[in-house]
């Protein structure tokens, strides 16, 4: 249920790390009427007083790429993001999502990103981004909600699910749709480069929507064409276009797949470092897994995967043309081959399955199970199971993820995929960066960790009163002691909730306390020219700020 506003609340004797990566500091700070109305360096007396004894306070964090696009209409409490410290979530990601949509396709975009995005029952209610927002805003969650525009979804507008290049009159119409969405509440415009129909645009159509974005100096979030042996060139071929157009570009769930190409993540930093050079600013989230997690699907060649699902299904259902499948699978070449990058189909582990089957098990135990070829059984599988199957890629190193980490132009994200057996990353992401690499490996200080999950994300998001810990700022906020914090979900049972979060905060209403879920929900829905306070995002490079608490 929706929290009724409580009376003030004075946290004492708190290390405050203010998001702004500069060196936390001892004080006292008083919430009320949903802000932070002061920062003080003597008690300051409240409704309410907790004395958190030398706890770190920090802003809430932000998931900078989030599937909960459905989850949270079902299951608005949220309790595995509050959990970790997560007080916002970004959705629309990887360039398919729910909205907009036309009539005539709901059900096929409720089939297609039903493994990544969940399902609600009976037929969507909306159609434009608006109408979505205004449903998720009737939900209540527990948490504040984001929204991008996934390119996807706008081009099926114009082109169905059909693979083939726009006219310049559909690219116009694609570019004021694009318009539209963001006039909704969108705030950029997500690709998703192995995901059709996302994956059908072409350069010339991706650059016409980066001067679209340009227009509200907004930004292109990408999940690039290839994360493994073509993650460098990819990654180039995407800062270029956006260059091009003229808009900031930030790079999803950024990672370098594929044991021969472990290493290129100072390559990929060298993109970003040259980027910069040319005035051009560039950004990206990142989980902090060696495994990644998507469809299933994403595992066939690019062809086998165009049309409508049940053109999809059709060929899996042809020997011949699974045959060809494996022998693309077997070949190297420029698509996104994850198979391949895995190494070994003991590293592709099913998360989640339509029927519940097989969920926990590798392509190759129940390949061996039914006696046939991996790629057979991965194909009888979809089959089966009507393409809505997730799986777990063991393809990532240590080493890259501590660099991307370590570096200032990031954020974090748990690209939480629910349902089955699921990657950990839904609900432990933020818990494990503190506990792994903050606490045991020093890969981040507690003020680098802080930044990058909250004042980071609040500056690329154009944010104005989010993302720190600063008088009259929204409060958004979480306490931990650092020793306490425990990242509990496995592979193996991923359900358990993070511990060490003592206290989280939406909109100035206790939503985690002790550790434990309130029944309180408390979250905004986020839209974009409210937030920014006209028509274009505003910049911030808050980092720099100096700290002026009250006397």
């Amino acid at each position: 249920m929706a929290s009724q506003r409580s009376g003030s609340l004075e946290f004492r004797n708190a290390r405050i790390l203010d998001g702004s990566g500069q060196d936390g500091y001892d004080g006292h700070l008083l919430v009320a009427d949903g802000r932070i109305q002061r920062i003080a360096d003597e008690p300051i007396g409240a409704n309410r007083v907790i004395d958190l004894d030398g706890a770190y306070l920090a802003p809430g964090f932000v998931d900078m790429h989030a599937h909960s696009d459905l989850r949270l209409l079902h299951t608005p409490g949220a309790e595995e993001k509050l959990t970790q410290g997560i007080t916002t979530e970004v959705l629309g990601q990887d360039g398919v999502s729910v909205a907009p949509v036309p009539a005539d396709l709901k059900s096929e975009w409720a089939t297609r990103i039903q493994s990544l995005d969940g399902t609600v029952n009976g037929a969507w209610p909306w159609e434009t981004v608006g109408e979505y927002l205004d449903e998720l805003d009737a939900a209540d969650p527990a948490v504040n909600a984001a929204y991008y525009a996934p390119h996807g979804n706008l081009r099926s507008l114009v082109a169905g699910f059909e693979d083939r290049e726009l006219s310049e009159p559909e690219v116009q119409t694609v570019k004021a749709e694009l318009q539209a969405a963001i006039d909704d509440g969108a705030f950029g415009m997500s690709k998703g480069m192995i995901y059709p129909p996302s994956s059908y645009g072409r350069d010339d159509e991706l650059e016409a929507l980066a001067e679209s974005l340009a227009e509200r100096d907004s930004f292109m979030v990408s999940h690039v064409w290839n994360e493994t042996d073509y993650v460098v060139e990819s990654i180039d071929r995407y800062i270029d276009i956006c260059q091009r157009g003229g808009c900031h570009a930030h790079v999803s769930h950024l990672k370098v797949g594929g044991q021969q190409n472990w290493g290129k993540s100072e390559a990929v930093l060298g993109l970003f470092d040259e980027a910069e050079a040319a005035d051009h600013r560039v950004s990206f989230d990142q989980y902090p897994y060696t495994a990644g997690s998507t469809m299933l699907t994403a595992l066939l060649p690019p062809w086998a995967r165009q049309g409508d699902s049940a053109d999809i299904l059709e060929r899996l259902r042809d020997a011949e043309t699974v045959t060809r499948i494996a022998d693309d699978i077997d070949s190297p070449g420029e698509w996104e081959n994850l198979a391949r990058a895995a190494g070994t189909w003991d590293n592709i582990l099913i998360t989640r399955t339509a029927s519940g089957t097989h969920q926990g098990e590798t392509v190759a135990e129940i390949a061996d199970e039914r006696d046939l070829e991996p790629v057979e059984a991965m194909c009888e599988l979809l089959v089966e199971e009507d393409l809505d199957v997730t799986m777990a890629d063991f393809i990532m190193s240590e080493e890259d993820i501590e660099r991307f980490l370590a570096d200032e132009r990031g954020t974090f994200c748990t690209d939480g995929i629910f349902g089955g057996k699921p990657h950990p990353r839904a609900i432990a992401t933020f818990g494990r960066i503190l506990e792994r690499y903050v606490c045991d490996r020093e890969v981040l200080s507690p003020e680098r960790m802080a930044y990058k999950a909250a004042g980071r994300p609040a500056d690329i998001l154009g944010l104005e009163d989010r993302g720190y810990v600063k008088e009259g700022y929204v409060a958004d906020l979480v306490v931990f002691e650092l020793s306490d914090v425990s990242a509990n979900a496995t592979y193996e049972d991923p359900f358990q909730l993070t511990d060490g979060m003592d206290y989280v905060l939406v909109g100035g209403e206790i939503a985690v306390e002790n550790g434990e879920r309130t029944e309180i929900r408390n979250g905004s829905v986020l839209r974009s020219t409210d937030e920014w306070d006209g028509n274009a995002r505003p910049f911030f490079d808050r980092k720099a700020t100096e700290r002026a608490p009250s006397e």
